[in-house]
């Protein structure tokens, strides 16, 4: 070894001239060098995992509580939450263990000193303490403190408090300093030993002793990697057959634990998968849902079961089975057939028909309600309540009885006539000018009958297609109208049409003999509806463009009986008429129809209408 470095006092009086001494000294320096070395490593790191350790078990330790106190803080159970609470906190470990509300204000906490039982720190209920803005586990660490402290969220649909935990790590240097005190005490006897033996193992040990050295150090990445064993000592062939046995077991231990790793992250993944999809159904769903505990009270309702019964979450959360039932019943409106909660939910093996219970709400909007529910056998959630918005479905059965009954009103006053006509006729002799005007009044009304049948046939195409049977065209449309007028004939006594010829070019995209049949049908109600005479005027009208285009109508006014407001609101219902004296002929169906199609060609009715002074129809495209 070239010592020319060296300063000459310290190759005088230190460095061995011998060397074999020489190789004493610098073995036992560089194995002082090397346990050191090993000694600070394993410090590092059996302190960087005992501070894992002891961070993984506060927050393990605050998240059990977090999930223990969900339910306590839903309820208000304050006393029990105190409980456990003083529970959690029987650690040695533990400093303090404080649980806060969403908003910071303490609900319990519990102090501990070393050596102490744990007790109730009362803070005043004016003290807010700054929790977490998101909701995630916060964990911070002060070794020099030697305390660990983490914030943990109690989650249920939302962030309803925080656990804070502070969390004692002072063992940690009191590790810190047991392994440097044991890798002194090694490393001494260490140099000792080998200042003995390396008179008899000088070489070939030494190199077994520092292969293996080095492969210890590497044990710590758990490759699996073996050491090749050389003849010599039996010890240090020991120590290598040891080093590989023990390479190779923990090789296998880690294999096991990141295969136990990788299957509870992926099971967290499928649980936070599973709880965003429950979340984002309950959350999206247009049904209403509510939950009930073990208790009976109501542990979840979703957004859509307010804005249904216009409540709020305080008036719903925590209210017990009769409670909600009454709340519910003060808000049925008149025709409801909500009878009980209770009657919502179906016992296991009733054989009895289930019975739909049907809620009508007024207040904020006029909606109507299905109530039904299912019982469940689980411990956390025992029944589960589902309500449906149906203000739709029972609008249109509604609309249909209405419907049916009309039309049988409408076609049973013609069948009534014909039916006493041709009875009078088959049971009695009768003059022949009072047959003829009988059989004129049969002719009529079978007329009738024919109309109100073939306007309904209309509706029923017109509702059955939807426009797919239109041929649509560009048309100008004073094509389309003048043709109509042309040939129109007016009732007698009666002027024709009065028409304002159009100034330009007006192209519509219509079906031609569908339009025509809508201006026909408002053509004949301005004469039938002005029976004491008036001119009835056709004109042609444009609007601004929308959308880069300009809207084209034709507008027909006359100078007749003119609609209420209540009349001119219901303009358009199936069968409704105001005239209901019953002088002028008509079904009530023609406007329907007209507005119908004119809405599938992409157009608009426009009705304005004065009583006593005439009605205007405007027909937009």
């Amino acid at each position: 070894m070239d010592t020319s470095r060296f300063p000459d006092v310290i190759k005088r009086w230190l460095w061995p001239r011998r060397l074999h001494h020489q190789l004493v000294l610098m073995v036992s320096m560089a194995l002082v060098l090397a346990l050191g070395l090993l000694g600070g490593y394993t410090a590092s790191e059996q302190a960087s995992i005992a501070l894992r350790g002891h961070e993984g078990q506060a927050q393990s330790m605050a998240r059990n509580v977090a999930i223990a106190s969900g339910n306590l803080i839903l309820t208000e159970s304050l006393d029990q939450l105190e409980e456990l609470v003083l529970r959690s906190a029987d650690f040695d470990e533990i400093r303090s263990l404080r649980v806060f509300n969403a908003s910071g204000q303490t609900l319990s906490h519990v102090a501990r000193g070393r050596a102490q039982a744990p007790r109730l720190v009362f803070d005043p209920p004016s003290q807010v303490v700054a929790v977490p803005t998101r909701a995630d586990t916060s964990t911070v660490t002060d070794e020099a403190q030697g305390q660990i402290s983490v914030w943990y969220p109690i989650q249920t649909h939302q962030v309803i408090g925080w656990v804070h935990l502070d969390y004692r790590a002072e063992a940690l240097s009191d590790l810190r300093k047991r392994i440097w005190r044991n890798t002194l005490v090694v490393a001494v006897m260490a140099v000792t030993l080998c200042a003995t033996l390396l008179a008899l193992f000088l070489r070939k040990p030494m190199q077994s002793l520092d292969e293996a050295r080095r492969f210890a150090t590497e044990l710590v990445n758990a490759e699996g990697r073996q050491l090749t064993i050389s003849p010599g000592p039996v010890e240090v062939v020991e120590l290598g057959a040891s080093l590989n046995e023990a390479s190779m077991l923990l090789r296998q231990q880690m294999m096991l634990i990141e295969d136990g790793l990788r299957q509870q992250k992926a099971h967290e993944r499928q649980l936070a998968e599973q709880n965003d999809q429950l979340s984002a159904i309950f959350a999206l769903s247009a049904d209403g849902l509510v939950t009930f505990g073990k208790d009976g009270q109501v542990l979840f309702a979703n957004q859509a079961f307010m804005n249904l019964t216009g409540l709020k979450p305080s008036e719903v959360i925590g209210l017990d089975a009769p409670q909600l039932d009454a709340r519910l019943k003060s808000l049925a409106a008149s025709g409801s057939t909500y009878e009980s909660l209770d009657a919502c939910f179906k016992d296991p093996g009733q054989a009895v028909a289930f019975k739909e219970q049907i809620l009508m709400v007024s207040s904020p909007n006029r909606v109507v309600l299905s109530l039904s529910g299912q019982r469940s056998e689980s411990d956390a959630v025992t029944r589960v309540l589902y309500v449906c918005d149906v203000t739709k479905q029972y609008t249109l059965d509604q609309m249909k009885s209405e419907f049916l009954s009309m039309a049988a009103h409408e076609l049973r006053t013609p069948m009534v006539s014909i039916l006493g006509f041709t009875e009078l006729m088959l049971t009695r002799d009768l003059k022949e000018a009072t047959r003829k005007d009988m059989l004129s009044s049969v002719y009529r009304q079978s007329q009738s009958m024919a109309a109100i049948l073939n306007e309904l046939l209309d509706l029923a195409r017109i509702e059955a297609r939807r426009g797919q049977d239109f041929k649509l065209e560009t048309v100008d449309l004073a094509d389309v109208v003048n043709p109509v007028i042309a040939d129109f004939k007016a009732p007698s006594g009666r002027d024709a049409p009065v028409v304002d010829e159009p100034l330009l070019p007006m192209p519509v995209h219509v079906d031609m003999h569908k339009m025509q049949q809508a201006v026909l049908n408002i053509l004949s109600n301005a004469y039938k509806y002005s029976p004491d005479g008036g001119p009835v005027y056709v004109r042609y009208l444009v609007a601004d463009a929308e959308q880069g285009r300009h809207r084209f109508a034709v507008e027909i006014e006359d100078h007749g009986l003119g609609l209420s407001a209540e009349h001119l609101a219901r303009l358009g219902e199936r069968f409704f008429r105001a005239d209901k004296s019953g002088n002028i002929p008509g079904t009530g169906l023609g406007v329907s129809i007209v507005k119908e199609l004119i809405e599938l060609m992409g157009g608009r009715m426009q009705v304005r209408s004065e009583l006593g002074k005439g009605t205007t129809v405007t027909l937009w495209l």
